[in-house]
Parts: structure tokens; sequence; C-alpha cells
């Protein structure tokens, strides 16, 4: 069960709960007062919260492109760890440009792609960059992988991850209470992209 359809049981469940509760309550304008604020103070989010979080999910977990990519051979990226090396590796990438950091100069000696490289000296064509923690609103996270043009820094294509913290008091109980959620597209779609080309 996910996430999000732990929240939606409990808020299910909650719902019941709340419904007994009024039951003992006398008269019906208090009775619907009370599983008014019962039902309402916890989950007064959960509407809109849900449905923003499903808008983003359909519109922006999947790669976006906004203008044309040939296949490329050769990538540059900030930093290289060695999980960004082997998806380079299996996306097919014969020359990878290093312009930051790497945690294995060693293994990057020894595999013949990798070159370190100044940003003003690039040979590749377009370069991945990420960024995470994108706060938005709504208790949502965004978490960004983008091919950028080389050249100028331009955001030619996007692929974002969602995770939605879910109502006020699990954002308060983090990690305690779970979350509203969590998606993504497929993770090695943009190297694939960049890789093959895309339109």
């Amino acid at each position: 069960m996910s996430d999000t359809e732990q929240l939606f049981v409990l808020a299910g469940v909650w719902v019941a709960i709340a419904a007994v509760i009024a039951r003992f309550i006398s008269g019906w304008p208090a009775r619907i007062v009370v599983f008014t604020l019962l039902v309402g103070i916890p989950f007064w989010e959960l509407p809109y919260g849900y449905y923003n979080f499903r808008e983003l999910c359909k519109e922006q977990a999947k790669l976006q492109v906004f203008e044309r990519i040939p296949p490329q051979d050769s990538i540059c990226v900030g930093d290289l760890d060695s999980l960004l090396y082997a998806r380079l590796v299996q996306a097919g990438f014969t020359r990878i440009e290093v312009n930051g950091g790497s945690d294995d100069p060693r293994r990057d000696k020894e595999s013949g792609r990798v070159f370190a490289t100044k940003r003003e000296l690039l040979g590749s064509s377009f370069c991945i960059a990420f960024e995470s923690n994108i706060h938005l609103p709504w208790g949502l996270l965004r978490h960004d992988v983008m091919i950028v043009r080389a050249s100028d820094n331009r955001v030619v294509a996007r692929q974002s991850r969602f995770n939605w913290s879910g109502m006020w008091w699990q954002q308060q109980a983090k990690p305690v209470l779970g979350r509203g959620g969590t998606c993504s597209g497929e993770p090695n779609r943009p190297l694939l992209a960049l890789r093959i080309g895309a339109s």
C-alpha cells in the first residue's frame, strides 16, 4: 500500500470514528458542528493537497522536452558519484566531462571515458544538472533532473520527482506519521533522451 493509499484509509477510519463520536452529541446542529470539526481539523488540506499533488505528477513527473535534442555521445556533469557514473555508462556515453568533483578519481582515470574539464573548455553540447528540495505550496517538494545546453545553461528538458508531505500533523511529526506520497518518472529517461535524442 502506498503512502497516499494509507493516508486515505486513515482518513476513512477517522471519518467513521468522528461519526460515532458525533452520535453521542444531542441535537443535529451540534452533531454536524462536532463532526465537521473532528474531520476538518486533521484533514482540511486533503482534497486540494491531493489534487495538486496528482496534477503535478501527471504534468511534470514525465520528461518534458522544450527543444530538440540530437543524439549525444558526450555529456558533462557538475559532480560525479558512483551511481551517476554507472547510469551514464549504462546509457552508453563514451565521454563524460566533469567540471566539479568526483568521488573516485582512480575509477575515472581507469575508465578512459571520464575527463576533468573546465566549464569554458567543455566539448559536450549538453550537461545533466540536478536541483533538489524545491519547496512548493501545500507541503510539496520538487526534485529536478535537467538537460541544459552547455553554452548558455538553457534548460532544454526537465523531469521532476515530487514528495508530498501530506497533512499538517504529518509534516510536524515527520517521518513518524508517514507522508502524503511520492511520484516520479523513469529515472534513466533524461539520460536516454540525451543519448538517443529527443524532440
